[in-house]
């Protein structure tokens, strides 16, 4: 187990919570204590209402996900009132996302996790001492710091799919969900997932 005092605290963007590989692989990392999450439920909210929107043969589905993250998970919520005084210094080029970086002020997170990088520009988010990456670039630097945790929980999350693709498969699934450079790095190691 990692010391708290050693992990990142990360602000997770809908746009990483939707779709589903990718949050189940971050919400892994997080289970294995590889760093903090946090969200709030505004961006629950509009992961679900994206994901219903795209998908909505699955909503029962989709709620039960959010019963459980809300169960499991009880821990990573800011609530509305740490962070919603935030909003108003807060200067992006979409006024709609000025909550989540409220959320990681209010939450003291040190990064923000998103696939949105445009609506969160360096030089904003560098007033609030806060970094900015892809699901990505953070899955994959997680996984250089801590490549046994990482591996084993990849291992994991592949023995668990329903799909139960083996290892090669495993790979090429990250990548074609958004994960590049975490795909190569499994690569590297393929017998041990």
């Amino acid at each position: 187990m990692i010391s708290a005092a050693n992990r990142y605290t990360i602000t997770l963007d809908a746009s990483v919570l939707f779709p589903n590989m990718k949050r189940d692989v971050l919400l892994r990392f997080f289970e294995a204590d590889l760093y903090r999450a946090q969200w709030t439920d505004q961006i629950q909210q509009e992961w679900l209402r994206n994901a219903i929107a795209k998908f909505p043969e699955n909503e029962a589905k989709l709620h039960r996900t959010d019963k459980l993250m809300r169960e499991h998970f009880a821990s990573a919520w800011v609530d509305e009132e740490e962070y919603v005084h935030f909003i108003d210094i807060v200067t992006l080029p979409d006024l709609n996302d000025r909550h989540v970086v409220a959320a990681a002020i209010g939450g003291r997170a040190d990064y923000i996790v998103t696939d949105n990088l445009i609506h969160f520009p360096e030089a904003e988010l560098a007033r609030f001492n806060l970094e900015v990456g892809s699901a990505d670039k953070f899955l994959s630097g997680t996984f250089e710091h801590y490549p046994e945790s990482a591996i084993r929980v990849l291992a994991e999350h592949r023995l668990g799919l329903k799909s139960a693709p083996g290892q090669s498969e495993y790979v090429m699934l990250l990548r074609q969900r958004g994960l590049p450079r975490l795909a190569s790095q499994v690569h590297a190691h393929i017998d041990m997932i």
